[in-house]
């Protein structure tokens, strides 16, 4: 038996590439539909909430950051204290010795809440004085002016109180608006206490000008508490209160004040920080 080839059949050539055509045409809606649906979910999952500061593809593990702002130094006064004598002779107070702070700080994750803070920080003030009780001959006040500037380098254990950021999937880490904390550390203090003006002679009550100078190290212990605020998937600032207790002893042009000095008081700063 035979067939006999009709030429309104399609040959096997244009079949073949009916069947190709066919194919690519669904490749291509397949493509269109399956494509985008995958991108969506994708989105849904790593999209951050609303109102979030942004978010990063793993936790940070460091920060960065500068402080700035003002110390109340305590100016304990004992019996033998250059505060004592100062408040008593010349015309200063305690809050003369109040001074303006600025800070750098390097901030490490531990484990868990635990974060450790390295801070360097510096301190200093100017003020202007004169004997309450004595003038010289031509009958001027007998005028000096006191500075006190400190340097101090910190290491504290920081706990935060709250999370300090959550995870959603596997791409997306999303810091916290707030972020509050408690610390304490330890670290070491150095002081520079000098008068530059005209003093009056104890022995015999001659009047004479100097610069008298001391300075030194001493140990220093803190505790700490503040928030972070976050601006930005990367920057935040903060605020914080630290509470100093350091004492340290007098050399040089002030070795007769046998109670030293007094370096603790209560800091109030305010920081722009950065995540590494």
């Amino acid at each position: 038996m035979e067939f006999a080839y009709n030429e309104e059949w399609p040959s096997p050539w244009e079949l073949a590439m009916a069947h190709s055509f066919r194919r690519t045409v669904l490749g291509v809606v397949s493509a269109t539909l399956v494509v985008p649906a995958a991108l969506g979910a994708q989105e849904r999952v790593a999209r951050p909430p609303a109102g979030a500061p942004g978010f990063l593809f793993e936790m940070p593990r460091t920060t960065l950051g500068l402080r700035g702002g003002f110390t109340l130094r305590r100016a304990n006064a004992g019996p033998e204290d250059f505060y004592e004598f100062v408040t008593r002779e010349l015309t200063l107070g305690r809050s003369d010795f109040n001074a303006f702070n600025i800070a750098a700080e390097l901030g490490v994750v531990l484990a868990g809440p635990a974060d450790l803070v390295f801070t360097a920080g510096h301190s200093t003030t100017t003020a202007s004085s004169e004997f309450r009780d004595w003038v010289d001959q031509n009958d001027r006040p007998i005028t000096q002016r006191t500075s006190l500037s400190t340097v101090a380098f910190t290491a504290a254990a920081r706990w935060n109180l709250t999370s300090r950021g959550r995870q959603i999937g596997q791409f997306v880490w999303i810091p916290p608006r707030l972020l509050p904390y408690v610390g304490a550390g330890l670290g070491a203090i150095r002081y520079r206490l000098a008068q530059d003006g005209s003093f009056v002679d104890s022995r015999d009550l001659s009047i004479f000008s100097d610069r008298l100078a001391s300075g030194g190290w001493t140990w220093l212990a803190l505790l700490m508490a503040g928030t972070d605020y976050s601006l930005g998937k990367r920057l935040f600032a903060s605020a914080e209160a630290r509470y100093l207790w350091a004492n340290a002893v007098l050399q040089q042009d002030f070795v007769s004040f046998d109670d030293g000095i007094d370096l603790s008081g209560l800091q109030f700063s305010l920081g722009l920080h950065v995540r590494i």
